[in-house]
């Protein structure tokens, strides 16, 4: 019995500094990044300049800007979280079953690990709704989200957009996992764990952008499409030729406000990939000495 108490507890120290290190890495960036996230949002949603949605939120007050949070904080640590730790611990998996690495063990993991973090989209979706003008009166916080997307339209209704979540989250992960520790190692050789944490700040935020803005349109239509409440489930094409003509057959129209979600993009992919190193080789550590 204690032979196998000692194998579960080896196994869990293996595999828990990811997770935790995700978790605590993406819980240090909502909780810097929250506001400029929100402004964002509704420049994708209605199509406003900066000014007229910085004004927008300010004219609601300090506290509906942080309104929704909770979701977020939730939806975003735990995403981190199965990011980073499913991601190796599918590697993990997959290298185990054969004696030398592969090159598509990695991606692999990573589409894996992506699958794996649509779970969380009943979270991704309340969030959604909360940042949704038109329902600041209707929707009172995320358990009344929840409370009424059940009773009026099921739970299918918790899983609008998950189609479209599951191929941002597939072929982001596969993208980082692949570029993260080449697009570092594209920068001087560091020598002291100041500068460790610069390059990971510098190349996790530059990597982070630019996915950000490669997979910007996708988030565009999931937006949309999440952000009503009820209604027809239609198909990710659909979804895209709707809103192609609603914007006057332009491609250009999708990346409205796009400027902005790089500037936060590399801000947060930046203090996320340099506080997960952080964070993960601290625990790491901590447990190594407790051995």
């Amino acid at each position: 019995m204690n032979s196998r108490r000692q194998q579960i507890s080896s196994k869990f120290k293996q595999r828990s500094p990811e997770y935790i290190a995700g978790f605590l890495s993406s819980a240090t960036n909502i909780l810097l990044t929250y506001p400029v996230n929100k402004l964002i949002f509704r420049q994708q949603i209605y199509r406003l300049k900066t000014v007229d949605a910085f004004q927008q939120l300010k004219d609601e007050g300090f506290l509906v800007l942080y309104r929704g949070m909770t979701l977020p904080l939730l939806q975003k640590t735990f995403s981190l979280s199965i990011m980073f730790g499913a991601n190796a611990h599918y590697l993990h998996i997959l290298q185990s079953f054969s004696k030398k690495d592969h090159w598509y063990h990695q991606p692999i993991a990573s589409a894996l690990a992506g699958t794996t973090e649509a779970i969380l989209t009943p979270l991704e979706r309340a969030q959604v709704l909360l940042q949704t003008p038109k329902y600041n009166t209707v929707i009172r916080n995320g358990s009344h989200a929840f409370m009424l997307m059940y009773k009026h339209y099921g739970i299918i209704e918790y899983y609008r957009g998950a189609t479209l979540i599951l191929i941002r989250n597939s072929v982001s992960n596969v993208i980082f996992f692949a570029c993260r520790k080449p697009v570092k190692d594209l920068l001087p050789e560091a020598s002291t764990g100041l500068q460790h944490s610069i390059y990971d700040f510098l190349s996790g935020g530059l990597l982070g952008a630019l996915l950000s803005t490669f997979t910007y349109p996708i988030n565009v239509l999931k937006n949309i499409q999440q952000s009503e409440l009820g209604g027809r489930h239609d198909r990710p094409l659909n979804i895209f030729r709707s809103v192609y003509e609603q914007r006057g057959n332009s491609l250009k129209e999708f990346y409205i406000g796009a400027k902005w979600n790089f500037i936060r993009s590399l801000v947060s992919w930046g203090i996320i990939n340099s506080t997960y190193e952080y964070y993960l080789t601290t625990l790491q550590n901590v447990m190594y000495y407790d051995n």
